[in-house]
């Protein structure tokens, strides 16, 4: 037979009357459900493979974390927080975190799958080893950049769009460099794409 257990908490007593008699009480315990506070990181690839750490509170004996309703692999897990890996996706964009354990499910944060970004131009591709030239890449996956580096140096730059980041160079030797960018969906680089160049005089 099923029962369905009245609003309660703490530890408890289960007992079963029929014709025959009285049975029990079986130990039954409430269990207090799950809050979420926080998530970090909150983006990563599609690939997945992302270790997510979710803090708040009665996390303990999590039994599954999904995101986006598939289920990620839990690797740590404490009253207070716990970690979980992302499983792959196939749209970029944001998805729901799911926490279940045995008190309940709680969502209300979210994880966002970014795409692997591209570079296909850097323009113009000369510049003064002073700094302070203005760059335009182009190619995709770029919204979510969080590093631009010009020969290993990080770069000021601003995301326009998806396929375009305005770069400002900083102060660099003379001489050909690659032109890194980075970002939660992975990274992407162009081999001898700017040239420093010592300005005359």
């Amino acid at each position: 037979m099923q029962a369905v257990s009245p609003a309660g908490a703490g530890a408890t007593g289960v007992t079963l009357t029929t014709a025959g008699g009285t049975s029990g009480p079986a130990n039954f315990y409430y269990l207090n459900p799950p809050a979420k506070a926080s998530a970090n990181p909150t983006a990563g690839p599609l690939a997945g493979g992302t270790a997510v750490t979710i803090t708040g509170t009665n996390l303990t004996g999590a039994t599954a974390v999904t995101f986006g309703g598939t289920a990620g692999t839990i690797t740590a897990n404490t009253a207070a927080s716990l970690t979980a890996t992302t499983p792959t996706a196939t749209t970029i964009g944001p998805v729901p975190i799911v926490v279940t354990t045995p008190g309940g499910s709680t969502d209300g944060l979210t994880f966002t799958y970014t795409a692997v970004p591209t570079i296909t131009s850097v323009l113009p591709a000369t510049g003064s080893t002073v700094g302070g030239d203005v760059i335009t890449i182009t190619g995709t996956g770029l919204g979510s950049t969080t590093q631009v580096t010009f020969g290993g140096g990080p770069t000021s730059f601003e995301a326009a769009s998806d396929t375009q980041l305005v770069v400002t160079t900083a102060t660099h030797t003379a001489g050909v460099v690659d032109v890194d960018v980075a970002s939660p969906g992975g990274s992407a680089t162009a081999s001898g794409a700017f040239t420093y160049q010592t300005p005359p005089g």
